[in-house]
């Protein structure tokens, strides 16, 4: 019984390797069945019914125009039958595949002038037919590719007298030139490997582009071809309707032409003076000329010359000349070229040329150059020349130049030059030259020239120029600050404003006075002695315990030159309000230029005094107290106007102490 199941297990699987060697042979093209024959003085009939009874194949043929009679003898070891046809009827006949025949005619004699040739590309060192070998004719450009047995075939129109010579190329495989005998019949064709080439492969941009199209045309002849052949081709003139569908043929991506005209789209590796597309133009290489298409123009070198597309210019080299686009130009390199585009302007390294966009240029290098944009200018290093936006500018390091926005202008270190912008001016690190802008002026280390803002100025370190704003700010200030409120952690210029609180050198006093009107003053100066502001109160104190207690509020401006080392000069001009009580109806303005002079009795203590013009102007509508209580100055002018304002004026005087 066990032998009985072994005897039938041994039968399954012998039949199972019949039945897949069968299947594998019948998935064979007929003319690529190999087989070994040998012929001893036989006619060719009996050859072709033995062959075919080897191969698995019936022929077709008829013997009015094949002579089959002829005798043969030949040994045929491991042959394709189209290797044995070849041999036997010496490449006098011809043959194609139907269904389980192979039919055979005779060649007729072809009113075209054109010279067909075929055969096999084997390994040298294996014997082993190669797939996808690259076979062309460098003159017409007529090419082929070796099919999984290693076989081409391809027509040469009007070879040249001098003879056919096919180029023979498989990447990492030795490229070879094969002299064509002049006799019919199939050609073997040994390729030597190259170990130098074996699985290098150059990563250059220009093959980024190669490898797209091979992306696209996966195992096609024109991918094959781009894979295979290294050897670069010239032809003046190159017509396409698609790519390699024109006189490039399969090898427009290893053909430089100088002018190239393509119907829908066109590909070649290289363009050296005019290329002009309906849709796109695609080259792998360098292009020097003009280059106009109705969508794209795609790069993969250099661009040197001028760029027109409906839609974008894409260049994954450098560019050098003009690029004008309906919606992008594109560079991978430098681009040092007039970008013209609708969209935007890229470059992925330096911008040296000027740009033009509708929204954008965006610059991930240096810029050098004039940008102009709809809306926003963005260089990821240094910017040189005028950025212009409807939004704003964005450099990630330093700027130097002109910056004009809309918005916002930013850089984020150094900034030398002028930054307008309609809301606001940042820069990063110093700055050297203008700021101008509708609500702030930022600059976060020193600055160097002038900041003007409607709301805001800050200068994070030395200040040393002008800063005209509403409120001005600098860590150190060395200059001219106007504005409602300056404030400044150490003053070595002049702040001009309504407050201004100053730091280190600074001029900060509290002092206690009395006068002819008020008998106790309470005054705040603060600023630098060259410019100060006063906050100033005063109160009649036997007029505290009544209903309506006599006092008086103000603000003034003064100065301090220094006369000695412990005497300062004062001249100060104030204007107060005088109210009894809570009543603040008419007009009661205590006005008064003060000189006088300032004693230090020490660091932190003086004595003031100084002599005073006063002028009260009051409404003549109404009541008021009596502004004098015990001494009544003697009043030296008094004069209405026409509003029914009374002015009075007197000499008087002021005695106080200071704190400093």
């Amino acid at each position: 019984m066990a032998a009985t199941l072994r005897k039938a297990g041994i039968t399954l699987w012998a039949w199972l390797l019949i039945t897949a060697a069968w299947a594998d042979d019948a998935k064979t093209p007929l003319l690529e069945r190999i087989v070994t024959l040998q012929c001893q003085n036989e006619t060719i009939a009996d050859v072709l019914k033995r062959l075919g009874q080897e191969a698995g194949c019936t022929f077709s043929y008829s013997p009015s125009t094949i002579d089959v009679s002829r005798r043969v003898t030949q040994q045929f070891t491991k042959k394709t039958v189209r290797q044995v046809l070849d041999q036997i009827f010496i490449g006098g006949v011809q043959y194609r595949e139907r269904r389980k025949y192979i039919i055979i005619t005779a060649v007729q004699a072809k009113l075209t002038d054109t010279r067909q040739v075929s055969g096999y590309i084997i390994d040298e060192a294996t014997g082993e037919a190669l797939p996808d070998v690259s076979v062309y004719d460098p003159i017409t450009l007529q090419s082929a590719v070796t099919n999984a047995y290693g076989y081409f075939q391809l027509e040469i129109p009007k070879p040249s007298v001098e003879g056919v010579r096919l180029a023979v190329n498989k990447a990492n495989y030795t490229d070879t030139l094969v002299a064509v005998p002049d006799h019919r019949g199939l050609l073997n064709i040994p390729l030597k490997i190259n170990k130098e080439r074996l699985n290098v492969m150059a990563d250059s941009v220009g093959n980024k582009l190669k490898r797209f199209w091979m992306s696209t045309l996966t195992a096609t002849r024109q991918a094959i071809n781009m894979e295979n052949i290294d050897t670069t081709m010239y032809r003046r003139f190159q017509f396409s309707f698609v790519p390699f569908v024109g006189t490039n043929h399969a090898l427009s991506g290893n053909i430089i032409n100088e002018y190239s005209l393509n119907a829908l789209g066109g590909y070649s590796l290289g363009m050296q003076k005019l290329e002009v597309g309906g849709l796109f133009n695609a080259v792998q290489g360098d292009v020097e000329g003009v280059q106009i298409a109705g969508l794209i123009n795609a790069v993969g070198g250099r661009t040197d010359g001028l760029q027109i597309a409906g839609w974008a210019n894409a260049s994954l080299a450098s560019t050098h000349g003009v690029q004008i686009a309906g919606l992008v130009n594109f560079t991978w390199d430098t681009a040092q070229a007039v970008s013209i585009a609708g969209f935007v302007n890229f470059s992925r390294r330096d911008a040296l040329g000027p740009r033009l966009a509708g929204l954008a240029n965006i610059t991930l290098g240096k810029q050098q150059s004039p940008h102009i944009a709809g809306l926003f200018n963005f260089s990821f290093r240094n910017a040189r020349s005028l950025q212009v936006a409807g939004l704003y500018n964005f450099v990630t390091d330093s700027m130097t130049g002109v910056q004009v926005s809309g918005l916002v202008n930013f850089t984020l270190r150094r900034a030398e030059g002028v930054q307008i912008g309609g809301l606001a001016n940042f820069a990063g690190g110093h700055m050297k030259g203008t700021q101008i802008g509708g609500v702030i002026n930022v600059v976060a280390d020193s600055m160097r020239g002038v900041q003007i803002g409607s709301i805001l100025n800050v200068a994070g370190g030395n200040m040393k120029g002008v800063q005209v704003g509403i409120v001005n700010c600098a860590r150190r200030m060395k200059g001219v600050q106007v504005g409602l409120l300056n404030i400044t952690g150490e003053v070595g210029g002049v702040p001009i404003g309504l407050l201004s609180i100053a730091g280190k050198g600074g001029y900060h006093t509290l002092e206690i006075s009395g006068d002819e009107v008020f008998y106790t003053n309470l005054a705040f100066r603060t600023g630098v002695r060259a410019f100060y502001n006063i906050i100033t109160a005063g109160v009649r104190p036997n007029t505290l315990e009544k209903d309506e207690t006599f006092w008086t509020f103000g603000y003034g401006i003064g100065t301090a030159p220094r006369l000695s080392d412990r005497v300062y000069l004062n001249i100060d001009l104030t204007s107060s309000r005088v109210v009894a009580g809570n009543n603040f109806d008419g007009v009661n303005m205590l006005n008064k230029l003060y000189l006088g002079v300032e004693y230090r009795l020490s660091r932190g203590l003086g004595l003031v005094a100084g002599a005073t013009l006063n002028g009260n102007i009051t409404d003549t509508d109404y009541e008021y107290p009596e502004l004098f209580a015990d001494y009544k100055p003697s009043i030296f002018s008094r004069r209405t106007f026409s509003d029914n304002r009374l002015l009075e004026m007197w000499w008087g005087a002021k005695i106080g102490i200071r704190f400093f």
